[in-house]
């Protein structure tokens, strides 16, 4: 029998990072407890209210402690492309879901993700969780963000080319996307802990999708001067990346850009019924946003 409550335990994994920092505010102040899966518990990046308890995804016996007597696990695997560590990953989640009978899980991917396992070993962790989940947990639901989240415009690798007045990213100008901020990511999560009948299948999406002109546009009206999009082939955006976040890491998330090979189909139109559309706009986050190098 499911334990969930108004207010619950809720262990949160990437606590300290840019999409589960939001999720940490967001329980606290719907009045859950909050545990915040960390490898290091004496770090001073934690919201404030949140309970440190180690985690470490490569030991596997933390994971069972950490989830013990917990309502609810928000997982959000790391940025981790080594194929010795992803899905081995995965696997120690779902065996300290299963061990702790941990009554709900919340999966959330970071983005699209294929139905079959690709060969890829950051995908195929994803993969390996959103499918094994429902048989180790009572509720459970595969949270998967449409594309990709304004934040990515004002990192360290984008602010200063922004702020220069050039958006330089690896999606055709012409292409519609449906931009997510990182804050209504969280309600959505948050959102799914206390939905007394989540479905097993939430899209995360912005309101608006926009070309990446319309994207330029949208910055140079809240900068106040002049913004042009320029797109960028994936090995322009690893060589950004880079220098902030490793040559791995950079080379993953650069290959997630890499166009199908022509003559390959497009994905299936997502089901309406299953979208949860956020509701800050481009201009909205971006006013919000501190443009100054």
């Amino acid at each position: 029998m499911c334990r969930f409550m108004n207010t619950s335990i809720v262990v949160v994994h990437g606590a300290t990072g840019t999409q589960g920092a939001p999720v940490v505010r967001r329980l606290l102040s719907a009045g859950h407890r909050v545990r915040a899966a960390v490898r290091d518990t004496s770090t001073a990046d934690l919201p404030t209210g949140a309970e440190p308890v180690f985690a470490d995804l490569s030991v596997p016996e933390s994971l069972t402690h950490a989830y013990a007597g917990a309502d609810a696990v928000i997982v959000q695997l790391p940025l981790v492309f080594a194929a010795d560590a992803a899905v081995p990953q995965a696997e120690a989640v779902l065996a300290a879901l299963k061990g702790g009978a941990v009554p709900r899980a919340v999966l959330n991917t970071g983005g699209p993700t294929p139905s079959a396992p690709t060969g890829v070993p950051f995908v195929d962790a994803r993969v390996l969780l959103a499918t094994e989940l429902p048989g180790v947990v009572d509720t459970a639901t595969v949270l998967a963000p449409a594309f990709t989240y304004m934040e990515n415009l004002a990192a360290p690798w984008s602010l200063p080319r922004v702020a220069a007045g050039e958006a330089a990213y690896p999606l055709p100008a012409e292409l519609p996307v449906p931009w997510l901020a990182l804050d209504d990511l969280a309600d959505v999560v948050a959102g799914l802990v206390t939905d007394p009948a989540p479905p097993p299948v939430r899209i995360a999406a912005g309101p608006q999708s926009l070309t990446g002109h319309q994207v330029a546009a949208e910055l140079a009206a809240a900068l106040g001067r002049e913004v042009r999009w320029r797109t960028v082939e994936p090995e322009e955006y690893e060589r950004m990346l880079a220098p902030f976040t490793g040559a791995e890491t950079a080379a993953g998330i650069a290959a997630a850009y890499t166009p199908p090979p022509p003559g390959t189909p497009p994905p299936p139109a997502p089901d309406p019924a299953v979208i949860a559309t956020g509701t800050t706009t481009l201009r909205e986050w971006a006013t919000r946003q501190d443009w100054h190098l």
